[in-house]
């Protein structure tokens, strides 16, 4: 349901970089030149060498990619990518059928409402549990549903956004997959991971986006760059002197993905807003992540200091790398760094609130080589 550069505020805890605001300006261009570039999915990633799938369409930005086309929606097969035998840590999954929505006992007893700790969000974000629901799918098959809601005026205007975090917490090895229904509307929706340490200084983004480039009117929403595109990331934290560092990724990190082959034009990307999809997200170990999505491994990222690769510029503290025990996150949020202003968010003419704004989660499963989380001593 996320939720970055060189600040001393702790508002720059945002779900998506706020030093990629320049790409909004940059290009809101459709063009991808049709470039043959043989994909290399069933191949082992190499060490040290970022590695993404692509399809024939090249974005020009190279912190896009287009990934190959995929009809079938289907969660990740383990046995192919050595899973096989990997057992659900029940802590941190929920299948979320509760006929009793969030009043129901085990649903408290796996989650917290709001962040790892007491920051309430980027504003005019506020992470609330007020905004989390429950509604049927079908049958007895359940979601758990994040809607933003509208509320006080002028300096006090604030946008309610849901969010809620796994109380247990693991480090690597995990695999973490989701099957969600992306908003409607121009918020940020995230499935992620968060240290709780001093600082949060280690996270891994398995789905962020925000949503459709057309919206239900018809019309382009404000800001299309990122729309339609889903991040795949992660970032290392370090404070110094009062200012705190951020480290993410920047090439080919933002990933759309055609319907049809033969036509590399926007229009014909996924809206993923439309269905249900899976994200997926294979902690690896300290210096490895692979990314999925519907079934397909779309991303790897390897190699502890190269450039785009973990942790390039040693930001990492608990051993090298990504090693500390994070927490499952769902959320939403006003990414207001996108319109310039908070001013300029409010006065858009995108959806902030409503019915178009739900964000549904069917399940969340995270699964370990033995089913139990992993502990590490510098937790």
């Amino acid at each position: 349901m996320s939720f970055m550069r060189l600040t001393c505020m702790l508002v720059c805890l945002l779900l998506f970089s706020c030093g990629e605001e320049a790409q909004e300006n940059i290009s809101n261009s459709n063009e991808v030149s049709d470039v043959s570039l043989e994909g290399f999915e069933n191949l082992p990633a190499k060490e040290g060498v970022p590695v993404a799938t692509l399809s024939s369409c090249s974005p020009v930005d190279n912190i896009l990619f287009d990934a190959p086309v995929n009809n079938t929606i289907q969660a990740v097969n383990r046995s192919a990518f050595g899973m096989g035998n990997w057992k659900l840590i029940d802590d941190l999954s929920d299948e979320f059928d509760y006929p009793g929505g969030k009043s129901a006992p085990v649903f408290s007893s796996k989650w917290k409402y709001g962040f790892v700790n007491n920051y309430t969000g980027p504003l005019p974000t506020v992470w609330t549990g007020d905004q989390i629901t429950f509604e049927t799918i079908s049958g007895s098959n359940r979601a758990v549903v994040l809607t933003a809601a509208d509320t006080g005026s002028g300096a006090n205007r604030r946008l309610k956004c849901g969010m809620i975090t796994s109380n247990a917490k693991s480090s690597y090895p995990i695999f973490q997959e989701a099957r969600v229904k992306i908003s409607n509307s121009q918020l940020a929706n995230a499935i992620w991971m968060l240290s709780g340490d001093a600082g949060t200084t280690e996270e891994i983004d398995n789905l962020e986006t925000y949503g459709p480039r057309i919206r239900p009117n018809n019309t382009q929403c404000d800001y299309p760059y990122y729309a339609d595109r889903i991040h795949l990331s992660h970032h290392t934290f370090k404070t110094e002197n009062g200012v705190r560092l951020d480290y993410q990724p920047h090439v080919e990190t933002w990933m759309s993905r055609k319907k049809s082959n033969g036509d590399c034009s926007r229009d014909n990307d996924v809206v993923w807003s439309e269905d249900y999809h899976y994200f997926g997200v294979k902690w690896v170990n300290n210096q490895r992540l692979d990314y999925f999505i519907d079934g397909k491994r779309v991303k790897t990222v390897s190699g502890l200091r190269v450039e785009d690769g973990i942790d390039p510029d040693n930001y990492t503290s608990c051993g090298n790398g990504l090693t500390r025990e994070m927490h499952m996150i769902i959320s939403q949020a006003a990414q207001s760094w996108r319109y310039g202003s908070t001013a300029n968010f409010w006065n858009s003419s995108d959806i902030k609130s409503g019915s178009n704004t739900k964000m549904y989660v069917d399940w969340i499963r995270v699964y370990s080589p033995s089913g139990n989380v992993n502990v590490r001593s510098c937790n």
